[in-house]
């Protein structure tokens, strides 16, 4: 294959994976991005990312890094190490990252799950906050679901709508207008609550200046420490052994709508990207994979399953071997970062295979080309994007395509593909 012909067909490959993803949209695949303003969508996959001025769309995207400083008509669905979101977004927020912290003015609903979530700024619509630190200084207009082993609301924190916390340790202060039920481990009041208050805990202390105006009923192993200036339209408390983290909480529904979006447009993508990669570069090869898979379908899945299940452990054995050496500990994190895309790797492997074994109705008498297979496998894959709007779907085709692209590798190994007689020339024998 010539250079001209190669570079037709990446290039090909990134036209279709511009299609796949969608059109009307400002789309960036890169290391350090800044984009000062956009009339379309934003998506992005980058190592750090920054966005400002006037979107006219949404934003998802995936980055170690994201700054949003922008006024966002749509809605903003992040996934990353740090995020870090201000101005104003016109729809609903997501946020999932190891710190979180949101100081814009959101219209919708508003989900932050992460390590540590910081969240200031106005809540038109719900708050669901899950985080192994949460602080909440913001005004927000629908209920409030709140989980973390620290919670913590500040005095200028306002809650219009019913608000439900399941904490370690959670202190409140600020105004809630609804019904408040919390559950945790130590429990300090100090805010003003003009509906009921319900407490089950292991320690509960109510502080001085705290107003219930409803009913303020508490269950508890330990008496609660009640400081004076404190009052309560009523008191009820009972004592009941508790022991936080035992009680089930099936009861508590966080309605946390994970950014998956960003996940459907860009997986398929990478495994297209990374299978197109794969049949420039090694033809054979993947046609040796497809091969192995048509002979024994069910056992490629099976061989595909144990293998990724397994996988965790060959990751630590490998981690401790390399370890004992000092060059060994230099590749511990390239492993490791080779360990992500090589899974998607497999999974275009099962694409190419189940397209193969599609579209080759007759593998006996010839095999599939080149521009064939790249069209079976984006066929493949645009139907793995498909299921990915259906709930659970999206996973478990990604899973089956993951198990099937790692077992008939793993078969592939160590055979040759079965190559083709050559012709013979007139009139020999």
């Amino acid at each position: 294959m010539n250079n001209i012909t190669m570079k037709t067909w990446i290039m090909a490959g990134g036209l279709a994976i511009s299609l796949f993803a969608g059109a009307a949209s400002a789309q960036v695949i890169g290391g350090d991005v800044e984009i000062d303003g956009s009339n379309h969508d934003v998506i992005f996959l980058g190592g750090e990312m920054n966005v400002r001025g006037q979107v006219n769309g949404d934003i998802k995207g995936v980055a170690g890094s994201v700054r949003v400083n922008a006024d966002v008509t749509g809605s903003v669905q992040l996934v990353g190490g740090e995020i870090d979101v201000a101005g104003s977004v016109g729809g609903d927020i997501d946020l999932a990252g190891g710190e979180v912290v949101s100081r814009a003015n959101v219209t919708g609903d508003a989900n932050f799950a992460g390590g540590e979530s910081r969240i200031s700024g106005t809540i038109g619509g719900m708050l669901n906050a899950a985080s192994g630190h949460v602080e909440i200084d913001s005004q927000v207009g629908g209920d409030a679901k709140m989980a973390g082993g620290f919670v913590e609301t500040s005095s200028a924190s306002r809650f219009a709508g019913a608000a439900e916390i399941v904490g370690g340790e959670v202190h409140l202060s600020g105004e809630f207008t609804g019904p408040v039920d919390i559950e945790g481990g130590e429990i300090h009041l100090a805010g003003i609550f003009l509906d009921d208050v319900e407490i089950m805990a292991e320690e509960v202390y109510i502080l001085d200046g705290t107003q219930v105006a409803g009913e303020l009923r508490i269950r508890s192993p330990h008496e609660p420490v009640v400081a004076d200036g404190t009052r309560f339209g009523s008191y009820d408390y009972e004592y009941r052994q508790f022991n936080f983290g035992a009680k089930d909480w099936d009861h508590i529904d966080f309605d946390f709508d994970a950014p998956t979006g960003v996940f459907g447009l860009f997986i398929p993508g990478a495994v297209f990207l990374l299978a197109v990669m794969a049949l420039l570069v090694a033809p054979n090869g993947v046609a040796s994979v497809a091969a192995r898979f048509r002979d024994r379908p069910v056992v490629g899945g099976f061989f595909g399953f144990i293998g990724f299940a397994l996988s965790p452990v060959f990751l630590i054995i490998m981690t401790i071997l390399l370890a004992i050496t000092v060059v060994g500990i230099l590749l511990i994190p390239i492993m490791w970062l080779i360990f992500w895309p090589f899974m998607l790797l497999c999974m275009g492997f099962g694409a190419v295979a189940v397209g193969d074994m599609i579209f080759n109705r007759k593998p006996d008498e010839k095999t599939m080309g080149l521009g064939m297979r790249l069209l079976s496998t984006f066929c493949v894959v645009a139907v793995f994007a498909a299921f990915g709007a259906i709930g659970g779907l999206g996973f478990l085709a990604g899973f089956l395509l993951l198990f099937i692209g790692l077992g008939s590798w793993m078969m592939s190994l160590g055979k040759r593909r079965e190559s083709t007689p050559a012709m013979t020339a007139p009139g020999t024998s």
